[in-house]
């Protein structure tokens, strides 16, 4: 999507970065123009994450991410910067063309997968409400008795038993057919047989939205003989499962006003909380539980009480979603509901009193653990398995109090010696820590490169010259002439030097990451003092500027020796009028 730099600073200038922050994150104020937060991006106990109000940035100094309104929503939901922009366009009744498929085949894709998205949502929900059409989703949902506000906040639907109802109404809206192919809406008949066809025939509908309520997937309930009772969309260029959990965009409010997030595995579980008036709930949807997904629940709270169904299977499920879930620096609770019973069962059997009390009291996920292997736990061989699976779960846990704890409750629920116990963990912790076994050739698999933070120095330094322009000019005017040498630190104060300032053009003219993360951190950081800024500039820029001067004329030597050699006398007159500039100027620097 091509738009105008101008058109992109309009919309900047609209929004307030606080107030779309503040309406994902709980932030606190921080002293002046500042808020805090804990990061949404890694496991922090100390908020790290800070906003400046006046600067409008962000920076997450134990991640090292950071920049404007529009980096945020893409680092926190994902987005790319046309759909970041178009999202914020939006909010601030700004207009921007559409999408356009000859700029941009894949933005425009995106574009037209939403559209389909919400195109196909109003179809099913119109569908479920047509007296003759509707009637076999009405009869099957009117069975579930669930309240009419509910089945309209998650748009219900119901896709009829034909084969091209939807695929039909799609192209009238005139959709192209690679859209309708790429959506996961649809099947194409085999060759020689019919074309497109309706994917969700006969079912309940369950439009599955993305955090920002986009309508992304759709699940399905199936309403006659088929053998798969629930069906969801495939992945798709919107979709991703692994980073999608139905009802978060309905359940963040919930959540955040809880403190803590209840975690169910299908649709009609979550459904049947939100109609019980427990709107702080988010649902798996038969996929197992990902870090993705729960790096997502973090976000909001730091807690989850895991429900799943009180099968053999659900209990499985809820085994290894704690593992995820403490990996991801969540205080887990586990809870299996008694007889077999799902949340929606419970709920409409016991009342939705009796199941609030229960995930009140759901007992930690170590003390669930160990309740649910008590048959592993007669002998000292299933005593020690247990342990070691334990041990596994709690090792990413990087506050020592409840690792301690943890262990703790390990050694009374299944009687083991204390100094056994921590020290067989501190065995496989210390095993972990050493990494993957070398690859073939002596080399080991490297994890993704982080974020590298920034240098204090390299912060501090920017953070004063932005707070005082003086001290700007008076570093410009110092390393005016000289070749500074080639890193993050020095990309930033050209730009600040070539800009004049803070603003824009700084952060647009940036390449490296590195550069962007030491921008984004100095114009969040807390400025030094007036005192403390004049000495911090004026010993690095006399440093940076010695170092230059030194290197230029060590360069210089070289060169004069060459041109003497050549007997090239007007170069060696010019090399030698520059080296004597550069003594001169190297003399009147300040005193080391």
């Amino acid at each position: 999507m091509k738009v105008s730099r101008e058109t992109i600073n309009q919309v900047r200038a609209a929004v307030d970065i606080v107030e779309v922050i503040g309406a994902r994150l709980s932030l606190s104020p921080s002293g002046g123009d500042r808020y805090k937060a804990l990061s949404p991006f890694t496991n922090e106990k100390t908020p790290s994450f800070i906003v400046s109000r006046d600067r409008q940035m962000f920076h997450c100094f134990s991640s090292g991410r950071g920049g404007d309104v529009f980096g945020f929503l893409m680092e926190f939901e994902g987005l790319s910067f046309s759909e970041a922009l178009r999202k914020l366009a939006d909010q601030a009744g700004i207009a921007l063309a559409p999408a356009s498929e000859q700029d941009d085949r894949e933005e425009y894709l995106r574009a037209q997968l939403l559209e389909l998205g919400r195109f196909a949502a109003d179809f099913y929900k119109r569908l479920l409400a047509d007296p003759l059409p509707g009637a076999p989703g009405r009869d099957y949902l009117s069975k579930r008795a669930l309240k009419p506000e509910t089945m309209a906040k998650f748009g219900l639907g119901f896709a009829p038993d034909q084969w091209d109802a939807l695929v039909s109404a799609a192209l009238k809206r005139q959709f192209k057919n690679y859209v309708l192919e790429a959506s996961g809406l649809f099947r194409r008949g085999e060759s020689g047989g019919r074309g497109l066809y309706d994917f969700f025939r006969n079912r309940v509908i369950f439009p599955i939205r993305d955090i920002s309520g986009n309508v992304v997937a759709f699940g399905g309930r199936d309403l006659g003989q088929s053998p798969a009772k629930y069906i969801n969309s495939p992945e798709t260029a919107v979709y991703k499962k692994s980073r999608v959990l139905y009802g978060l965009h309905e359940a963040r409010e919930g959540i955040r006003a809880e403190k803590f997030a209840v975690l169910v595995e299908g649709y009609f579980d979550l459904l049947r909380c939100f109609d019980a008036g427990i709107t702080n709930v988010v649902a798996t949807c038969g996929t197992a539980l990902t870090e993705q997904q729960a790096a997502l629940i973090r976000r909001y709270a730091p807690k989850v009480v895991l429900v799943y169904d009180g099968d053999a299977a659900g209990v499985k499920a809820a085994l290894r979603g704690s593992g995820v879930l403490t990996a991801a620096g969540l205080e887990v609770r586990a809870l299996a509901l008694p007889d077999n019973k799902d949340p929606d069962d419970f709920i409409r059997e016991d009342g939705a009193d009796r199941f609030r009390e229960m995930v009140k009291n759901a007992p930690d996920f170590v003390s669930f653990y160990a309740r649910m292997n008590r048959d592993r736990t007669v002998t000292v061989e299933g005593r020690t398995e247990v342990a070691r699976e334990l041990f596994e779960m709690i090792r990413h846990v990087t506050d020592r109090m409840k690792v301690d704890g943890y262990l703790d409750t390990i050694e009374r629920a299944l009687g083991l010696q204390p100094w056994s116990t921590r020290r067989e963990f501190e065995r496989m912790a210390a095993e972990r820590e050493r990494g993957p076994a070398a690859a073939p050739g002596g080399r080991t698999a490297a994890a993704p490169p982080e974020h590298t933070p920034p240098h204090r120095d390299d912060l501090e330094f920017v953070a004063a010259v932005l707070a005082y322009p003086a001290l700007l000019r008076r570093a410009a005017e110092a390393c005016a002439g000289l070749n500074l040498p080639e890193s993050p630190f020095t990309e930033v104060l050209r730009a600040l030097f070539a800009a004049g300032g803070a603003g824009p053009a700084v952060a647009d003219s940036l390449a490296s990451d590195e550069a962007k993360t030491l921008w984004s951190g100095a114009m969040v950081d807390e400025p030094p003092a007036p005192d403390r800024a004049e000495e911090v500039v004026s010993q690095r820029v006399t440093a940076l500027a010695r170092d230059a001067i030194r290197r230029e004329a060590e360069g210089l030597l070289a060169e004069i020796a060459r041109a003497d050699r050549d007997k090239d006398w007007a170069t060696l007159r010019r090399l030698q009028q520059r080296k004597i500039e550069l003594d001169r100027r190297r003399d009147g620097l300040p005193a080391a």
